[in-house]
């Protein structure tokens, strides 16, 4: 039985067929989940530093033990990402599996993350309105997390039948209408 996840039905006939390289994509993920990862620690760090202030909550992290454990999912997600973008990069066809089992985990860090918020905003009525952006920040994560699960799911890899057929396009030299093709025949004279 086929995964969902990492095996969707259009995935031999996708709806926005581009050519795109599993090999370079995995460099390109690598590249972003390094630098991810660095900021996550640095924000995970922070989280105990300015959250909590002697066992108390500070307005704006939401509900610390919610948030600090979706910041854990969260980064854990960007290591198997990363991971997994680097056996990409390394022609392992393992890797899309991972980046895509990353992402999963990086969007489930991000609902526990607004639940911590919902439930924090939700009992003060000065601030009962924070929480509003912790969900379009999630709409934003999720329209982020399914562009890249598209682009990992579309990306082929050497020897792979290419999506979009290639060939001449009319350039210098080619057929088609390029600069080496005859001019068009005179119009008729009347």
């Amino acid at each position: 039985m086929a995964n969902i996840l990492t095996d969707p039905p259009f995935a031999a006939n996708p709806p926005v067929k581009v050519n795109i390289p599993a090999k370079t994509l995995g460099l390109v993920l690598l590249i972003l989940g390094a630098i991810l990862i660095i900021f996550g620690i640095i924000g995970l760090l922070g989280t105990f530093g300015v959250c909590t202030v002697a066992g108390v909550s500070i307005g704006g992290c939401g509900f610390p033990i919610l948030w600090l454990l979706g910041a854990l999912i969260g980064l854990v997600g960007l290591c198997v990402f990363t991971l997994g973008a680097y056996q990409m990069y390394q022609l392992n066809r393992e890797g899309k599996r991972l980046v895509i089992y990353g992402l999963a985990l990086g969007l489930l860090g991000a609902i526990v993350t607004l639940i911590g918020n919902i439930i924090f905003y939700s009992g003060l009525s000065i601030l009962g309105a924070g929480y509003g952006s912790a969900i379009v920040g999630l709409i934003i994560d999720v329209i982020i997390y399914g562009v890249v699960w598209y682009i990992v799911i579309i990306s082929r890899w050497p020897g792979d039948a290419p999506l979009v057929a290639t060939g001449s396009t009319g350039g210098y030299g080619n057929p088609p209408g390029g600069y080496g093709s005859p001019p068009p025949p005179p119009p008729p004279s009347v």
